[in-house]
């Protein structure tokens, strides 16, 4: 038997003790010239005329009557009603904070931004929120606040970023937010409600800054709708629906899959399931000469010392770039390339101006290890084996000297 149930149970008993009375007056109702509250002593021991107590039309509507009373109780403290369900606001709640895992349907609006994402929570710190758009999912968001970051997915390029909480690419909120939403405030009881034909318990929180509409099942006392209006910075709505909880979740899926090149921006230390060859190298230098009028960049992991000049020249560049999800993703697996060269590999880039095609103009180059020569990128983009001293030389150590 469960806590719950045997804590009614010892109310209904408290009850009946203190509302004997109740009862009597109940069963003295059902006897003719009787007035409740008289001969309490007599009913409770005196045997009824006529033989057995079954037999007796009188007794059969005291007792009917003593059934209702005791129903009433019953229902009251043990989870029925006569007149509907007993289902209150404090069993919502208190089936929502005990509640491991939730899934649900988010929709977000806010002017002309409307976002959809597929939702799943693992308590107690753990949220993975799949944006929608159209039929098909883009990135995917995943909150860590145990460990403070966010990590995105990008399945078409599958790679992944880790970043701080604050780096996530769309609006997302911990379950820890609806637990106080849902408190906030003073709950109403709008009593049945149809919601797409089914039957719910509607109820409505009002807080300082808008209102939480719930939509619970009668039956498990648990919510099946919920939707959150703010005045704050502009009308905001807010609805989960389709919710279902403790279903069980893989916690893998909460991780990046093993499959997936993974950024670590505050480390910057790339993770790949594949060794990186200069094919990455290559494809991520071609990404630029597309939107910086056919050259390369001022840097690339490298070149001429951040002065003031160079960090504007690099700033102008960045206004240029529209870059796809795939270009983006083939620039870094570039730069991956190139940090993860062994130490000594003496990685130079040169490239700042080199128009795409020039053959016989360098943009980078590095010693692989174990080699005598050096690895060259031309500006048509071909690679060729080059003695030390004909590399090309390196303008601003020029400069320097």
């Amino acid at each position: 038997m469960s806590a719950r149930l045997d804590e009614n149970l010892h109310k209904a008993h408290e009850y009946f003790q203190q509302n004997q009375d109740a009862l009597r007056d109940a069963l003295m109702a059902g006897l003719p010239g009787q007035a409740p509250g008289r001969h309490r002593r007599s009913l409770a021991w005196r045997p009824f005329p006529g033989g057995s107590i079954m037999n007796s039309r009188i007794t059969r509507i005291a007792i009917a009557a003593a059934v209702v009373l005791a129903a009433w109780i019953g229902f009251r403290y043990l989870g029925g009603s006569p007149l509907g369900t007993a289902v209150a606001w404090a069993d919502v709640l208190r089936n929502v904070e005990t509640a491991k895992t939730i899934m649900y349907r988010d929709e977000f609006e806010r002017g002309d931004v409307r976002e959809v994402a597929a939702v799943r929570i693992l308590e107690p710190y753990l949220r993975r929120s799949d944006k929608i758009e159209g039929s098909g999912a883009s990135d995917v968001a995943v909150l860590d606040t145990l460990h403070c970051r966010c990590i995105t997915f990008y399945p078409r390029t599958k790679s992944a970023v880790i970043d701080k909480e604050e780096g996530a690419s769309f609006q997302i909120r911990a379950y820890e937010d609806l637990k106080r939403d849902l408190r906030d405030g003073t709950e109403k009881d709008l009593g049945r409600v149809k919601l797409n034909g089914r039957d719910t318990l509607c109820f409505e929180i009002s807080g300082a800054n808008g209102k939480t509409t719930v939509w619970a099942d009668p039956e498990t006392a648990l919510p099946i709708q919920i939707e959150t209006l703010l005045e704050d910075n502009g009308p905001t709505r807010r609805r989960m629906s389709d919710i279902r909880f403790d279903v069980e979740l893989d916690q893998r899926l909460f991780e990046p899959p093993a499959d997936y090149c993974v950024l670590d921006l505050p480390t910057q230390r790339w993770t790949t399931p594949f060794p990186l060859t200069e094919k990455h190298l290559l494809e991520g230098l071609a990404v630029y000469p597309k939107y910086l009028n056919g050259k390369f960049p001022t840097r690339y992991l490298g070149g001429r010392p951040l002065t003031d000049e160079v960090k504007q020249k690099c700033a102008a560049e960045v206004k240029m770039k529209t870059w796809s999800e795939e270009e983006a993703h083939q620039s870094s697996m570039g730069c991956a390339f190139i940090e993860q060269l062994p130490e000594g590999s003496d990685y130079q880039y040169v490239g700042e101006d080199v128009r795409l095609g020039d053959t016989g103009k360098a943009v980078c180059w590095w010693n692989p290890a174990g080699s005598r020569t050096y690895r060259v990128v031309y500006g048509d983009l071909s690679v060729r084996d080059v003695e030390p001293k004909d590399l090309p030389p390196i303008p601003w150590s020029a400069q320097r000297k």
